[in-house]
């Protein structure tokens, strides 16, 4: 898997979250996709953030950059702070996920630090596809 390092400067991600099994997920998707669709916003990334998991729960927030979600109501804001991520592409779908996080996690050349790891779902407005990298924050 190729990876790259990235110095990101904080931003704030603004959209919808759950506490639940993993299976409700793209229900949270699916909610957030019809806000963006029904304000007319058009972001060209978004964010899907686990916060927690346990007990087979996930605390997990689907969201899209805060400046471009003025007038959705009902969210969550949360600030992504400043520093190094390591980065890679998911090759395989959605279902490819936990696999990339987990050989990122496994990455004996790099040092975690505590903060959030994400996924990020690249999206051009002339698109009809997208891309999925995730992203784990390191020292």
């Amino acid at each position: 898997m190729e990876t790259r390092i990235e110095q990101v400067e904080e931003f704030t991600v603004r959209g919808y979250e759950m506490n639940g099994p993993v299976a409700d997920i793209p229900k949270l998707w699916d909610e957030l996709n019809r806000i963006i669709k029904e304000k007319g916003a058009q972001p060209e990334e978004s964010f899907g953030i686990t916060l927690g998991m346990g007990n087979g729960k996930f605390h997990y927030l689907a969201g899209i950059n805060s400046e471009l979600a003025e007038g959705f109501t009902d969210t969550k804001e949360l600030l992504i702070p400043s520093g190094k991520f390591i980065v890679a592409k998911v090759d395989g779908g959605v279902e490819a996920i936990p696999a990339a996080f987990n050989a990122l996690l496994r990455n004996p050349d790099v040092k975690r630090r505590h903060s959030y790891g994400f996924e990020r779902y690249i999206h051009p407005i002339s698109s009809t596809g997208f891309e999925t990298e995730v992203w784990v924050a390191i020292e």
